[in-house]
This record gives structure tokens, sequence and C-alpha cells, in this order.
């Protein structure tokens, strides 16, 4: 028996729930239906209806004329739909997610209308890291009436038979997307009828998903056309039907849950009027208020937080003062150093600093998106209203290019009142191309081992920290000052010290961890293990994620964390979506373990290619894995043979085509393996894409060099026409990419290889000259160091080839 609409909406929560849109709920704003769009595309092709499907019938016309055509016919049936009515009101609630088999665009509509953030994603080259972390998406399981491949585009609008078989790895991950949004969540199937072909198809899928969790949804179907007795059909496999259209279901709505009426209260904190900005921020302020100190936590590993700092259980570092000293005249600090050498408890001794001189402090949560454009309009209004904020961006060189365009953007609008302090290890920022601003209004402090003075406060915190000392081990407890002194010097000699448990041990740190994993429970070595495998590789772990690759049913989920309770720790990524990460203390104990628990290189390799395989593509999280595992010194750089790494890169590229990064590094290794002609093509479907953009550039040109030095069988004047095309290309890209550092480097080596072909120097004089305008310009040290690398290198061939004319 169906229900009415009143028991429908009795206790829904919009965020828990996730809404699936049929063409009828379109109907009203003027969107075509199905029969209708079959009737015109019979009329203008000329075609017999006969009783086909959509599907077929735009077949045989693609077939008949052409896609172009057909594509136009649809436009023309969809150019005066405008949202309209109940469709308003969607932006109004906080839903979890929204799936549609509509080709229209009246959700994207709403959302404009209402200026509340939409993610659409209508082809697999919209899984990508979204513009604002944390915002609705729309998934579109058929495209979108606006992009279409006969304009040149990677998106199909999917009406055709070929159009489904070409776009089922797609919608395959939009299926697994929702398994995940089902998980907890209700699901509301509105504006189809029961005779409609994709209704079946979708209640398959979605019980199929419902009786495979953990956590079953609630499925409900709002269907326009009455039919008690198919209704029945479904209810009988545990759906529940009621009757009425996309109107009738938000205006019962309304009377039980107001739409979303959202007034700030005024807290003091700029980023109350930014709200994009709450769930990917944290407040220090808040941090204090909400977190206690845990001093075991942070002797055992985990970072210190703003309370330890606060509490005075951490040492000060040298470097505090001197950072905390620039920001009178500078924008922006980077502090460099190892993992383990205490850069995150420096940054934040600093905010503190800072705070105490009345400044607005934040942290940037690392694993999300930067988003720029926010926080210039924070450091704005903390102009207008003459105070000083300071945001902290860990991990930095994840975040580089919103952070270049974050400083570029506050140079401009002269906003020197938003500080900036990151972090950020040297191998993994020293070769990223940073705006000249970072360097003129910043200063980089690199972080070693501790100098005497942190040793001496060290000691000093040892002595009179009541919680420390009885987590400090007794080999120390009976030494003076000085003996004591001398013992930690020994022991932070290195320039990782961990944490306090590693410094005041007096055995090897990697015993010390060893031993721990020896006394889990074999289960729980096996996640720690591979916790440990994945974090140290790049690997954004989290929970789906460990429940995907090792089976674990997620009922035991929460027992696993208990007893790995102090090891590995789970913290929210986005609640809404139900997505909460998992990490371990610090990266050097994941290290430790991974170093001795996967050896098998083999092991590793399999590894790599279950995560792709089991990446749902949708979520900001597994994109920035994507990334991650496509670093220079983690990730697929762990196997010296660059073939395995190609073929994790390929299957990377399949799952996330619209991601450049692994095309870019498929492209350079390539080179690297004289693969020149793959190399070639892969550049020519980039460009076909996404258009040159400066790597690819430089990539071309580096295949040129190859191709100079490497082909077989051509003579030298070919050799030297190749480079003269190299010349050429670099001399336009140096103009138009004039702050790429690596790509004038490249521009060194054509000339270098020029001389050497020609002996003319007139080619790596202008390419040095490039570069050293570049340095004065930038000021960036990478490229002072690269311009002496270079100037060694020239000087010594000019001596070789001097030396054998001589001889």
């Amino acid at each position: 028996m169906s229900i009415s609409l009143s028991e429908m909406v009795e206790g829904l929560e919009p965020s828990k729930t996730v809404l699936f849109f049929g063409a009828g709920s379109s109907l009203s704003s003027g969107a075509p239906s199905v029969n209708k769009i079959i009737d015109a595309v019979s009329n203008k092709f000329k075609i017999e209806k006969d009783g086909f499907t959509l599907s077929e019938i735009t077949s045989i016309a693609e077939e008949k004329r052409s896609r172009k055509d057909l594509v136009h016919l649809l436009r023309e049936l969809f150019k005066s739909t405008n949202v309209t009515g109940s469709l308003l009101t969607i932006p109004l609630y906080k839903w979890k997610n929204i799936y549609t088999t509509n080709y229209d665009t009246l959700i994207e509509q709403a959302y404009k209308r209402k200026n509340t953030p939409c993610s659409v994603i209508s082809s697999n080259y919209d899984f990508t890291e979204q513009k604002i972390p944390d915002s609705i998406k729309l998934y579109k399981l058929h495209g979108t009436i606006d992009k279409d491949i006969s304009d040149g585009t990677n998106s199909r609008i999917i009406i055709s038979e070929s159009d489904y078989d070409n776009t089922s790895d797609y919608r395959e991950a939009l299926w697994d997307a929702l398994k995940l949004d089902l998980c907890g969540s209700n699901l509301i199937i509105i504006g189809y009828s029961l005779a409609d072909q994709h209704i079946k198809d979708i209640v398959n899928r979605a019980i199929s998903i419902n009786n495979k969790s953990f956590a079953p949804s609630s499925i409900y179907l709002l269907l326009y056309t009455k039919d008690e007795n198919r209704a029945l059909l479904f209810e009988k496999r545990g759906l529940k039907v009621a009757f009425g259209g996309v109107d009738d279901f938000f205006v019962e709505l309304q009377k039980s849950n107001l739409p979303n009426n959202i007034a700030y209260v005024a807290t003091g904190d700029p980023l109350d009027s930014h709200p994009a900005l709450q769930s990917v921020t944290i407040n220090v302020a808040d941090e204090l208020s909400n977190i206690s100190k845990n001093v075991a936590a942070m002797f055992q590993g985990w970072p210190a937080t703003y309370s330890d700092i606060k509490a005075g259980v951490t040492f000060s570092r040298t470097l505090c003062g001197k950072i905390y000293s620039i920001f009178s005249d500078k924008t922006c600090a980077t502090i460099l150093g190892a993992s383990g050498t205490g850069k995150s408890t420096l940054a934040r001794q600093v905010i503190l600093k800072l705070k105490d001189d009345g400044f607005h402090c934040w942290e940037h949560k690392s694993k999300h998106k930067l988003m720029f454009e926010e926080w210039r309009s924070v450091a704005a209004h903390l102009k207008e209203k003459g105070e000083t904020g300071i945001l902290f961006i860990d991990d930095a060189h994840e975040h580089i290019y919103e952070i270049n365009s974050l400083v570029d953007l506050l140079s401009s609008d002269d906003l020197s009142c938003l500080k900036l302090i990151f972090t950020s290890s040297r191998n993994n920022w020293i070769p990223r191309i940073k705006t000249s601003n970072i360097f003129s209004k910043g200063e980089d402090f690199f972080l070693k081992k501790l100098d005497e003075s942190e040793i001496e406060s060290l000691l000093t915190l040892v002595d009179t920290c009541a919680d420390l000392q009885p987590l400090v081990e007794s080999s120390f407890s009976g030494f003076n000052r000085i003996e004591r002194k001398r013992r930690l010097t020994a022991r932070c000699e290195s320039d990782t010290f961990v944490c306090l448990k590693n410094i005041f041990a007096s055995e090897q740190f990697d015993n010390i961890i060893l031993r721990e994993f020896a006394e889990l429970d074999n289960n729980l070595q096996e996640i720690y293990r591979l916790v440990s495998a994945m974090e140290s590789a790049g690997v954004n772990v989290h929970r789906q994620m460990i429940i995907r690759l090792l089976g674990i049913p997620a009922q035991n989920i929460s027992a696993s964390l208990t007893s790995l309770v102090d090891i590995v720790s789970e913290y929210s990524i986005s609640e809404r979506e139900g997505i909460y990460g998992w990490k371990g203390r610090h990266p050097v104990i994941t290290g430790i373990i991974a170093k001795y628990k996967m050896t098998d290189e083999n092991e590793y390799i399999n590894l790599f290619e279950k995560v792709i395989d089991n990446i749902i593509p949708t979520y900001d999280i597994e994109i920035k894995t994507i990334r991650q595992l496509c670093s220079f010194d983690s990730g697929i750089s762990r196997f010296p043979n660059k073939q395995i790494r190609n073929k994790l890169l390929r299957k990377m590229i399949s799952k996330v085509p619209g991601e450049r990064v692994p095309r870019h590094r498929l492209i350079r290794y390539l080179i690297d393996t004289n693969e020149l002609d793959k190399a070639e093509t892969e550049i020519r479907l980039f460009d076909n894409d996404f258009g040159l953009d400066g790597p690819t550039v430089r990539f071309k040109i580096m295949l040129m060099l190859a191709r100079a030095e490497r082909t077989a069988g051509i003579l030298n004047e070919d050799r030297v026409a190749i480079l003269e095309m190299a010349r050429e290309n670099s001399v336009r890209a140096v103009d138009k990419y004039k702050n790429n550092k690596n790509l004038i480097a490249t521009y060194c080596d054509v000339g270098i290889e020029y001389f050497k072909r020609k002996g003319d120097p007139s080619v790596y004089d202008d390419a040095i000259d490039k570069l050293k305008e570049a340095e004065q310009r930038i000021g960036d040290p990478d490229i002072t160091t690269s311009l002496i690398q270079y100037e060694r290198a020239f000087a010594n061939l000019q001596r070789d080839i001097l030396e054998e004319a001589e001889a």
C-alpha cells in the first residue's frame, strides 16, 4: 500500500538524504518529456517511431545524419527551460548529494540563483578536486545538455546506444559514489513514472547497494503517475512508494522542515562571514578552548597541539623569535626541514606568540583545497577593520598553485594584514615554481638538529614539567644536568628527533616501534602495516578505503580503531559525506613500519594497483591520493623501473583522465625510457584535452632534444634542424612563461646541445641571460644554484672541445 507525502517527509533530515531526479521533475520548467524528444527526432530525421526507445531512435538518427545535427535538435528542445517553482527550493536545504538522469541544467540554475556552491559532475573529466570543498555534488548520469563531444569537448550527452557503451566506466563510478552516499542515509527518487525504462535499472541498483550496506537506507519512490498495482511490486521489495509531483513534495517538506535560514552570530572571527572556510579551517582560539593538553600523546609522537604549546609542555625553538619578528614588515615565512624536525610545532609556537599580540589565528586543514579567493576576502575584511591575522598552511607544497595565487593577490591588493606561514620539506618545496612575491615579501627558515640552547630548553622542560617526568626513562634520572646534556646532545645529533620518547629512550627508536607492533593482534598488525605503507607512499588513508582494501566489515571498524588507540587515529574530512581520515602518529613512525613490514617490492606494486583500482574519483580525498602517488620522492617513485611507474600511471589516467599530474609524469617517463613516439602521442592527446600548459610545452622541447640526440641513422644536419625547432619553441615558451624556472633551464639544455653540434654559443648565451633575468626578478635561490651548475657545465664543455681540438 502506498504512503502519503506527509508520511514520506516525516522525520526527514536533508543532510542524511540523497535526491535522485528523473525527467518528470523538470517538465514544469519547460523541459521536454522523453516522448516529445522521440517525436521530434522522428520528424526531423524522417524516421518512423515503430516503438523505438529514445536510445534506439537517436542511434539511427546519428547514423543517418550526424551527431552534430542530433545534438543541435536536442538543444533546441531544451533552450527554453528555466528553473521555476519548487526546484528553486532545492538549494535551501543541505542535502547529502543529488543525482539525476536529466540533461537539463535546471538544478544548476537553482543553485546559481541562490548563490550556493554546487559541484557538477557530468563526465569522467570532471573527476578532479572540487573548487569549493564539501559543496553539494550534482551527479549527472547521462551527461549535460551544454557539453558534448560534437563541440570538441570530452563530455557526452548520453543518449544513443554508443553513448551508453562509451561511458560505462563513468556511470559505474557514479554508482560507486551512490554506494557511499547511501550508507546510513535515505534515498528519494523523484520524477519517474513506473513505466519509465530507467526506473527499474535505478531501483535495482539502489536495492542491490542497500542490501550490501552495514547501515542500510530507506528508499522512497515519489511517482507522478498513480499506479497502485505496480507500486505494490516495489513495496514487496522493501521500497516505500508515494504519489505526487516535485512541487507537492517540497510543499509538504516545508510544513515540517523549514529551509535553512542561516543567521551568523558575530563572534569577532572574520570567518563568520565566510562559511565556506569554516569546515576546512582550524580556528586557533576555538582549538584552545575545545582541546585539552595531552602530554602522553605528544610524548609518543602525536603532533603538539596548540593546547600543548599553551600549557608549556613543548620546548622553545631558536627560530621562533626570528620568525615572529619578520612579520613586522614581511607577509610570509616558510619553514623547511626534514620530517620529524618539529616544523609544525615551531609554526604553532609562532602563531601563539602572534595571538598574544591580538592576531586572528587560523590553520588550514591540509587535506582540503586552499580557497585563495575566500582568503583574499578575509584579508580585505581585516584591512577594513584595522585588524591582523595569520594563516598556517602545513605541507605547503601540496597547495603551491593556490599559495602562489593568494600571495600574488595579497600583494596586488596591498593586503599585508593577512600573514602566511608555510611548512614543507626542502626536497618538496625547492623544485616547485613559486611566485617572486614569496621571496620578496617573505623569508625561508631551515630547521635542522637541536642546537645547544634548544637542548637546554628541553632539559629545563623535563626538570620542571610534572606531566613529563613520569614518562622520561629512568636511564636519565641518575645523571646531573651536565651529564644529561651530554647524552641528549648525542641523541639529537640526527636531524630527526620525532618525539620526546625517541630522545629519552635508551635504545634505538626503530626497536621501540617494532616492539609496539609485535604486541598487537595479527589482524591489527595487518591494518597498522597497510595504513603505514599507504601513508608513507602518499595515499590519503580513510575509513572507506580501508573497508574496500581489506574487506573489513564496516561494523568492525570502530573496534579496530579502539584497539589501535594512540597508534592510529581517525579524523573528520567530510561529515556530510561520511568520510573520515586515518593517520599514524608521525610520518617517521609510519615510515619505520613500512620499511620493516613491506620489504617485497611486488607486494608494494600490488598494493598500489589495488589502491588505484579501488579509488572512487568523485571524492577530493581520493583525487589528492592520485596526485600524491605521482610525487617525485614517494608514491610510484619508490620503484626504480620506470616501466612499472608507467603502468601505474596509465591506470591512474584511465581512472581520472581529467587529472593533469599523472599525464605529465607519464610523458616525462616515456621520454626517459626513449619511447619517444608514445610520448609524442601523449603530448598530442594532452593538447587536445586541455591545451598545452607550461610542463607539457617543456616536455615537447625535451622530446625534441631527445630526438636530436638519440635518433639513429640521421645526419648531423638533421639533428641541428631538430635543435633549431627546439630553440624556436624555447624562445616562445620562455616569453610566455617568464617565471617558469624549469622551462628556462630546458632552454639552457637546448643551448648546450646546440653548442655541441654547431660550436655556436649564441643560443646558450641567450638562455643563460634569461636565467639571470629570472634570478633577479624572482629571487629564488634554486635558480642561483641552476645558474652556477650551467655555467660550470658550459665552461667544462668549452675546455673539453678546446682540448680535443688541440689533440
